[in-house]
């Protein structure tokens, strides 16, 4: 084909070769890692993923060097050896071990009941600690806690105040006690001289009657018991500041002038012509019939459900004719004992409960309460010791469940030599039965 033919617009003929060729393939782009990895991971999850896991490595590698570095500080170096050899440390034992523990004997017995309880020092967090305060608290004899906080029972040991506590009780708010309050009868609230006085005996020598003073004394307790237990009568006298929790009143013969050595005011007090009111609420165990039984020198008396149901007293009340009954024994038929009237109580049920103990002339005193049910489901046992011997052992009453009572002890026999011909040995408390009768205070 001439140019020509080209020129005026006319196509080459057709050939195969143009058919046979294949086109060329262009070569794709070679891509790096960080734009495969862009591709690949540019979502938001993922970059926040890779920056957690940075900071945790950083993290982590920081705190394995501060540990390094404590470590290294604690690190013991041990001395040079010695030149005679290698030194040997004798350790001795602790003092503070079970063997090292307070001796504790049979019984611990004190002619002051009422004193205050200085138990051993001793390190409770040691195993053998509750051991010895176990035997401790099982071997007190009559100066051990007749009125005190305790026992092995539910709500005893553990829950038990051991400061300041006496035959009176203990200084503190312990649920389920009876709270006292100590007057002294010598004096009024202002510190001022009654005619309450003190007087070497009760009774005036001269004529066998009671002294100005006893008179005067046993004439407010009748006012006191005629006046259904008011206590602003008593609130007229000298009052201690700090008052006494008991859960039980069983306090052997000691000297008087431990309550008011309890209480804190042996320094204002002379140990006469004082008195103690307790008063508490506590619920009955079971529906029943019962009276309470007690001894005292010089007087304990007992108000229940607004009642008053128990006087036991060596000197004679006016009003002792508001606790008598019709039939009531006589302390000959009971052992020495004085019997209270029987009244009703209803199980779960709530009764207010009082007790008043008192000292006349001073020197030494004495106040054991015990409770009798008309129908127990066993026999009380009998007395096997003492001068009353044979006689019925009545329980201790309670309001708390696990409280220690005194252990009985055998008094002297032997009769002095101006004995009189009926003498017989006086006991510092009466022997009771083994299980005490808990009605649970509030």
């Amino acid at each position: 084909m001439s140019e020509h033919d080209t020129q005026a617009g006319l196509h080459p003929p057709h050939t195969d070769h143009g058919a046979h060729t294949a086109p060329e393939e262009p070569h794709p782009l070679r891509k790096n890692l960080w734009q495969r990895w862009m591709a690949w991971s540019g979502s938001f999850l993922v970059l926040s993923i890779l920056a957690h896991v940075i900071l945790l490595g950083g993290a982590t590698v920081l705190v394995v060097q501060v540990v390094q570095g404590r470590k290294e500080k604690m690190k013991f170096t041990a001395p040079p050896p010695s030149a005679a050899g290698s030194a040997e440390h004798k350790v001795k034992p602790s003092k503070k071990t079970a063997a090292a523990a307070p001796a504790v004997s049979k019984r611990i017995t004190s002619t002051a009941a009422n004193a205050s309880i200085a138990l051993p020092a001793m390190d409770m967090s040691s195993s053998a600690g509750p051991d010895v305060m176990a035997s401790v608290m099982s071997g007190l004899g009559s100066a051990g806690l007749g009125s005190g906080a305790g026992g092995a029972g539910a709500g005893g040991m553990a829950s038990m105040p051991l400061t300041g506590l006496t035959a009176f009780g203990f200084k503190g708010s312990g649920g389920g006690g009876l709270r006292g309050h100590f007057y002294d009868l010598k004096q009024t609230s202002d510190r001022k001289p009654t005619e309450i006085t003190t007087e070497a005996s009760f009774r005036d020598p001269s004529t066998g009657k009671y002294a100005a003073g006893t008179q005067a004394h046993l004439k407010l307790m009748d006012e006191f018991f005629s006046q259904n237990w008011d206590e602003k009568i008593l609130q007229r006298f000298y009052q201690a500041k700090d008052t006494m929790v008991t859960y039980q009143v069983f306090i052997p013969k000691i000297s008087a002038a431990k309550a008011p050595e309890a209480f804190g005011v042996e320094k204002e007090v002379k140990p006469a012509h004082w008195v103690v009111h307790y008063k508490g609420v506590v619920t009955a165990p079971k529906d029943g019939s019962y009276r309470f039984l007690g001894v005292a020198d010089d007087t304990l008396a007992v108000r229940f459900d607004g009642q008053n149901v128990l006087l036991a007293s060596v000197l004679k009340l006016d009003s002792s004719t508001q606790f008598a009954d019709k039939n009531m024994p006589s302390i000959k038929d009971l052992g020495g004992l004085s019997a209270g009237k029987w009244f009703q109580v209803q199980r779960g049920k709530s009764y207010p409960i009082e007790v008043l103990i008192s000292e006349v002339p001073g020197g030494r005193f004495q106040a054991c309460l015990m409770i009798e049910e008309r129908q127990s489901e066993k026999p009380y046992p009998k007395r096997s010791l003492g001068s009353y011997a044979g006689y019925t052992a009545y329980p201790v009453f309670q309001t708390k469940k696990g409280i220690p009572i005194p252990p009985y002890e055998q008094p002297n026999i032997k009769p002095p030599p101006n004995a009189k011909p009926d003498w017989k040995p006086y006991e510092n408390a009466p022997e009771v039965a083994p299980d005490p009768v808990v009605f649970p205070g509030k």
